[in-house]
């Protein structure tokens, strides 16, 4: 058995484990992000408790030092997505504490808002995740795309909105993207293939249209 204050106790590294998991679902999220350095940078600074499991004392001020330094970032970081990290923050917070060895009773108070704390974060996380990421990627398209030229572009929308929705089309607007500009044609989900390939041909027959091309509802929603 380990003597009293010769090693964190294994609740302690079981919460300070569940702070950096919990930054791998905002590592994820900015993982195609000019945000991916800064986050990992972050992430990084999380497990640093993880890596003083002789050092009791040290471990706590460590956790504690690295828990206040994530709240502080997050107010001023907030449009950076920093408060992401808070629930790692109180992870932390909680392993500094966490000691059943001196604090038998609320140690395990604190273990368990730990347990629910991380396993609340993930699920968000992942219901977010699949609605905004997942659910859209695997769903079936239901908008027509079309590369427009600028100069009818703006001249014409007005007829095309009223010629395509006689065709069945929802809405019909303008986008742009980087140089090019983009007829959006939506149609309803229970359009059938005649009625979609109708609408394509219409659409490719108007003025200034170039390429028409599904969009995926990650991209036009």
């Amino acid at each position: 058995m380990e003597a009293v204050g010769t090693r964190v106790h294994g609740l302690q590294r079981a919460l300070a484990a569940g702070a950096v998991i919990a930054t791998l679902p905002v590592l994820l999220w900015t993982l195609t992000s000019y945000l991916l350095p800064l986050h990992v940078l972050t992430a990084m600074s999380v497990a640093i408790p993880l890596f003083l499991p002789r050092r009791p004392s040290t471990f706590a001020r460590a956790s504690v030092i690295v828990a206040l330094g994530l709240v502080a970032l997050g107010l001023p970081g907030f449009l950076f997505g920093m408060f992401l990290f808070w629930p790692s923050a109180l992870l932390l917070l909680l392993a500094a504490f966490a000691d059943p060895r001196l604090r038998p009773v609320s140690a395990k108070i604190m273990g368990t808002v730990g347990g629910l704390t991380a396993a609340w974060f993930l699920a968000a996380f992942g219901s977010f995740f699949w609605h905004f990421s997942i659910a859209p990627a695997l769903a079936e398209p239901h908008t027509y795309r079309a590369v427009s030229d600028p100069d009818t572009f703006y001249a014409e929308l007005g007829k095309h909105d009223e010629r395509l929705k006689r065709l069945g089309a929802t809405s019909v607007t303008g986008a742009a993207s980087e140089d090019l500009l983009y007829l959006e044609v939506r149609f309803p989900d229970d359009f059938s293939e005649a009625r979609r390939a109708t609408l394509k041909r219409e659409i490719e027959k108007l003025p200034g249209i170039s390429r028409v091309d599904l969009c995926p509802v990650r991209d036009c929603g």
